[in-house]
């Protein structure tokens, strides 16, 4: 998620386990937690461009690292709260906010290393978008009104709707992925892998990605709470393997690596971008629902097997596009 939905999330939960005479400042310490984990933005490599893809998520994120994530919290935080927390409560406060990070984070799908090092795995829930207008101001009105009237009811509220969204994110996902099941076999595909994102902002228009033997294919499906979930037919494109792709690249090769570490990434949903010289792109994202005109990918010189391959950004939006998502965000397809 983005990182005010982080930090208020985090501030919500610090908030409701706290006294309401210091919910404030629980909530403080919360919000910070929360914060704390996206610091692994930080790690990056001047020679090796894909190193700050391969450590967002990364341990930092993981249920495990919470204890010591809350402790350097907590020790920054205890240089101004001091007067007014105990240390073990600032700690306490902190690791509330911090531990919901990387939970959150696996909502979305982006990929979250949450059991890191006992499981090497990007967890990617694909319930919630990575940015959701309505779940983060919802928490953040219940987050002020219970601060200015020194209630934590509305707090422990914004708690609870925190949780029924979500369950709601799993009602949706599952509903859309039996609709794409049928699409398929009316199709005569069999799917081999499914992929479903709720896109930029919401949870009722969502871009969709399945795989066969040998292609993706990628559809649009808007499914509002109420009323019928409707369907725009998308691209396709052919699918490629990390290992087989461009086969006179040597396996033992960095480029080769640098390949195999962008479709990790990725979930392995990588495909050879049509609009671009030698650009492996995520196929996770795109402009728009239902196109294969990914966000971002690699671009690499083949004749350089030992040279690393350079992240680039491929965002292109215009006009016209912000005006198709918004059509069809009103289910106008």
């Amino acid at each position: 998620m983005d990182p005010v939905s982080q930090g208020i999330l985090g501030a919500s939960l610090a908030g409701s386990l706290s006294k309401s005479k210091k919910l404030k400042l629980a909530s403080l310490c919360g919000f910070f937690g929360g914060l704390t984990p996206d610091l692994d933005i930080l790690i990056k490599s001047s020679t090796d461009p894909l190193l700050s893809l391969e450590f967002h998520r990364h341990f930092t994120h993981s249920i495990f690292f919470v204890p010591l994530g809350a402790l350097i919290t907590g020790l920054f935080l205890f240089l101004f709260l001091r007067k007014s927390l105990s240390f073990k409560e600032i700690y306490f406060y902190s690791a509330a906010g911090f531990l919901t990070h990387g939970f959150l984070d696996s909502c979305t799908s982006y990929g979250t290393q949450l059991l890191w090092p006992v499981l090497d795995k990007r967890f990617s829930w694909n319930i919630i978008s990575i940015i959701d207008p309505i779940y983060t101001f919802t928490l953040l009105i219940f987050i002020l009104i219970s601060i200015f009237m020194r209630s934590l009811l509305y707090v422990r509220l914004g708690v609870f709707f925190s949780c029924v969204y979500l369950v709601l994110g799993v009602y949706q996902h599952q509903n859309i992925k039996e609709f794409i099941k049928k699409v398929a076999i009316e199709r005569g595909h069999k799917i081999e892998r499914i992929l479903l994102n709720p896109t930029i902002g919401n949870n009722i228009l969502w871009r969709t990605v399945y795989q066969t033997s040998t292609t993706y294919y990628i559809d649009a499906v808007y499914s509002p709470i109420i009323g019928q979930i409707r369907f725009k037919k998308g691209t396709e494109v052919s699918f490629i393997d990390k290992e087989t792709v461009f086969s006179d690249l040597p396996q033992d090769s960095l480029l080769r690596n640098d390949i195999r570490r962008f479709a990790y990434f990725s979930q392995n949903y990588i495909f050879l971008h049509p609009d671009y010289n030698n650009v492996i792109g995520d196929l996770r994202y795109g402009t728009l629902p239902y196109d294969y005109k990914a966000l971002w990918g690699i671009q690499f010189d083949l004749k350089k097997p030992e040279s690393h391959a350079n992240f680039i950004n491929l965002r292109n939006f215009d006009n016209d596009d912000y005006s198709e998502f918004w059509k069809m965000l009103k289910g106008k397809f």
